[in-house]
């Protein structure tokens, strides 16, 4: 598919998630404000733009045979009856909607550019009015297929992840990335398999009818905004700080309760 830069939005956030308990871990980890410059971020290419009001769902990947497709029958990794051939979707037309191959994206199995640095990247539009932007992407799923559109696995958010302000400049977008666990798993189906086409599923609900975009980009290291904390009651397995320090600490937590 043709890479799609993504306009670069102006975005601040302050965000939070819900508590998880230990039986649970992160697939795809939330590491805040991801800044344009300064992180070895590469090109931002959207891969699904949804919009609705209310509750909305956007979701694209492979069918059998290796078409790219839109809507619930490729929706994988957001539960609640996904996939579904009879769900509700809310993808917008037009270039917002692609998918792309861990060639297109310069992802290898090993080295310095694998699923590790891969970065999906969230970015709202609520109208800019307070009362109003406040927005909650409630599930967020990284899909791979084969280039004969065979599905080969999801790696979810695993925790409602909330905005309240789409203000400011210079950031690319709220991003999240594979725990170490999970990446290693990817770039192990990814050694199996020579190439892989990603696709994304991604519900959000609180919504008040601008468009979403899950766009998709490499990144040299976790590069926080503003600290994000989930609230340790003896039981969560994630606490997300704002920094590269953090975000070590918490795969190596993570790895602890696996």
């Amino acid at each position: 598919m043709k890479n799609k830069s993504l306009l670069t939005p102006k975005i601040t956030a302050v965000a939070t998630l819900l508590v998880v308990t230990s039986s649970a871990f992160a697939n795809l980890i939330p590491v805040n404000v991801v800044p344009t410059t300064g992180n070895g971020l590469g090109a931002v290419s959207s891969v699904v733009t949804f919009q609705n009001t209310g509750t909305e769902i956007g979701a694209i990947g492979l069918a059998p045979g290796g078409a790219v497709t839109l809507g619930s029958t490729v929706a994988y990794g957001i539960d609640n009856g996904f996939p579904s051939a009879a769900g509700v979707t809310h993808e917008t037309t037009g270039s917002g909607n692609n998918v792309y191959t861990t060639t297109q994206l310069g992802i290898t199995a090993t080295g310095a550019n694998t699923f590790s640095n891969l970065v999906l990247l969230f970015n709202g539009n609520e109208g800019g009015n307070t009362s109003t932007e406040s927005i909650t992407l409630t599930n967020l799923s990284l899909n791979l297929f084969s280039p004969t559109g065979a599905f080969l696995d999801s790696f979810s958010t695993v925790a409602p992840f909330t905005v309240t302000s789409f203000t400011g400049t210079g950031n690319a977008g709220f991003g999240f990335q594979l725990d170490a666990i999970q990446a290693a798993q990817a770039n192990a189906l990814f050694a199996a398999n020579p190439v892989i086409t990603i696709g994304v599923a991604a519900r959000a609900t609180n919504a008040n009818g601008g468009f979403e975009t899950i766009s998709i980009s490499r990144i040299n290291s976790v590069i926080g905004g503003p600290g994000v904390t989930v609230p340790d009651s003896g039981t969560t397995v994630m606490l997300l700080g704002g920094a590269l320090v953090g975000i070590t600490l918490l795969r190596r937590r993570v790895g602890r309760t696996v």
